[in-house]
């Protein structure tokens, strides 16, 4: 009896630690993109942390016994202190630099929460969950920090997409004095297209890059298989954007400039989160896919 009463109120205990340390995310999410109206981009690596937190919880729970007094009044003056730093750049800060201090908060915040709930070495295990938090809330600022040094990219990446919207059947010439410009030829006449560095898509680059060098750490694959997918992903993320922009292209060309705000915040982020899914559901069956792929050969 006293047995399963322990095991009740552990359980429920490990369950109330998992909702507190979600619950800021769903408000910050929501300020962040709702009412700031920032890239929601961010918020995915945060989000991935506290899914590698869930993925980690068998062995964070070993570490539910040993939890001392001095520890659990050190991760509760965390928490007031991960508040007091967030609210304090809410009034001081610019939005691109709270965004970054979110990060700070919500990782101070776990850090806390683990404190109160864990003993010291379940902070060890969570590392890489703490590397995900700090830098998810900078990559808002970093990629604003980005797009001045990459903007002589931007002609480059305007070349590749002349033959991209070509075979999609969309006439399409570089400006003359513009070489960020291009002139979409519609049926109501020229249509100017400006692209900036922005559409290059840093967000997407550092969020992938970012969380794919966390997963390769997790994985116990060998240092030739993780730089290889590693490799693979930022290229299929690079042709992913090329695809983003080319529906942007699409719908601009055939329903004009009415709804194109929508299609590039949107649907951009569906074939980000898309990509992510399929990147990394063919990465953990990796070696199935191998496998397959040599009986074929061997057939051959």
């Amino acid at each position: 009896m006293i047995v399963n009463r322990f095991v009740a109120i552990q359980r429920y205990k490990n369950r109330l630690f998992y909702a507190l340390a979600f619950m800021p995310l769903l408000v910050i999410a929501y300020y962040h993109h709702f009412i700031r109206g920032l890239s929601i981009l961010g918020v995915l690596i945060p989000f991935y942390g506290f899914l590698l937190l869930l993925l980690k919880k068998d062995s964070i729970i070993s570490f539910s016994e040993g939890s001392g007094r001095s520890s659990r009044f050190a991760g509760l003056a965390l928490i007031f202190v991960s508040f007091l730093i967030y609210y304090v750049a809410a009034i001081f800060t610019s939005s691109s630099l709270l965004y970054a201090a979110e990060g700070i908060f919500y990782s101070l915040y776990v850090i806390g929460l683990l404190l109160v709930f864990f003993n010291i070495s379940a902070l060890r295990e969570s590392l890489s969950v703490i590397f995900l938090l700090v830098v998810g809330g900078s990559i808002y600022y970093i990629g604003d920090w980005l797009e001045y040094p990459m903007e002589p990219l931007v002609p480059y990446f305007v070349q590749i997409m002349l033959p991209v919207l070509t075979l999609l059947g969309i006439p399409a010439t570089v400006d003359n004095a513009n070489p960020n410009l291009i002139w979409l030829t519609t049926s109501k006449g020229p249509v100017p297209v400006l692209f900036t560095a922005g559409c290059i898509g840093i967000q997407s680059f550092l969020a992938f890059s970012v969380i794919v060098v966390v997963t390769m750490m997790e994985d116990s694959a060998n240092s030739r298989t993780k730089v290889f997918w590693s490799v693979g992903g930022v290229i299929g993320t690079f042709v992913v954007d090329i695809f983003r922009v080319s529906l942007i292209g699409v719908v601009i060309y055939y329903f004009g400039y009415e709804n194109w705000g929508e299609v590039h915040s949107w649907i951009g982020y569906a074939m980000f989160l898309l990509w992510l899914v399929f990147f990394f559901a063919v990465f953990s069956k990796r070696d199935r896919i191998r496998s397959k792929i040599s009986r074929f050969f061997a057939r051959v």
